[in-house]
């Protein structure tokens, strides 16, 4: 297992060795978008209707979080919910602006083809604006406001896809994606959904279950992220700006965090201008975890949001 502190998470492969790896791990052509055309697909469909559905109306919040609300970044984002249930049905939740959602409303199906998806601002205005998505034959699609392609295959050599924002190499939500050897790799996006060859952040990451992050945890304006490994102890990963080393040396947050089966970020849950984690347990109750700016220990005390979470295979 590798050493997760220090900058040898930052260590990057130099030109020619760090493309052939990318070429051999991903087999796909991040230059450019791969052919065929996906516009009708499951994802492209339910994006749409996403991007067009309504937003219900938040309920009443004390004016100061009213102005946080008004003043979302890509620091403090603010994301719909979305989870595909296991009939391939894909839901949309609007934060109700007090750390909890309004009823899902029904904005697509055939999601049974879909094993990771991630949502993403490109623009920088706190707002989703696409979603990647990694079909069963490996395949990985972009579709949002910079059009529907195909980035290219070769996607199922990575068992965790998820982007927490903008890592540092400009506006655009990166991409972070853990290889089966445990080795985690950033994808700058470009503003048309398309990812540079990726930087390798280092080696070690497979003794964690799962990795999650959406924006600024501890209020220095990087993006961060957390994990929790195999004894159920989380870690938080504090965010650099820089995308060739993202993050600094692991900090522990605590322990226990093996009764959940699910870290999920959408951004700021109840309009404080602060990220927040969500984490559904495995009887499918969904938790908020407050964030709190807090450099060492970044989230409040757990509140419940309810019950029947465990119905969903994708939820970011």
């Amino acid at each position: 297992m590798g050493n997760l502190s220090g900058r040898q998470h930052g260590r990057v492969l130099s030109g020619v060795v760090a493309a052939a790896i990318a070429a051999a791990l991903a087999g796909t052509a991040t230059g450019t978008a791969a052919a065929g055309s996906p516009a009708g697909s499951p994802a492209a469909k339910a994006r749409q209707k996403s991007a067009t559905q309504p937003q219900g109306a938040p309920k009443a919040a004390p004016r100061s979080a009213l102005h946080a609300a008004e003043q979302a970044t890509a620091a403090a984002p603010r994301f719909p919910l979305i989870a595909a249930d296991r009939d391939g049905l894909v839901y949309k939740y609007e934060s109700n602006g007090q750390g909890g959602f309004g009823d899902g409303r029904l904005i697509g199906y055939g999601w049974n083809n879909f094993t990771e998806a991630t949502a993403v601002d490109h623009d920088g205005n706190g707002k989703d604006d696409g979603w990647y998505v990694r079909h069963r034959d490996g395949q990985l699609e972009y579709t949002g406001d910079a059009g529907d392609k195909m980035i290219g295959g070769g996607w199922n050599n990575f068992d965790r896809i998820l982007s927490p924002g903008d890592l540092g190499a400009g506006t655009q939500s990166d991409v972070l994606a853990r290889d089966k050897s445990g080795d985690l790799w950033n994808y700058v996006a470009r503003a048309d959904g398309t990812l540079e060859n990726p930087y390798r952040v280092g080696p070690g990451w497979d003794i964690y279950t799962d990795i999650a992050g959406r924006g600024d945890l501890n209020g220095d304006g990087h993006a961060d992220i957390v994990a929790k490994d195999k004894d159920g102890v989380l870690w938080f990963y504090k965010g650099t700006g820089t995308s060739t080393f993202p993050f600094e040396s692991r900090v522990k947050v605590g322990s226990g965090w093996n009764a959940y089966d699910k870290l999920v970020s959408v951004g700021d849950m109840d309009n404080d201008g602060r990220s927040d984690m969500l984490a559904r347990d495995k009887s499918g109750v969904l938790w908020l975890y407050k964030g709190n700016g807090n450099q060492n220990d970044p989230f409040d005390n757990r509140t419940k949001i309810g019950g029947g979470w465990d119905k969903f295979s994708l939820m970011f």
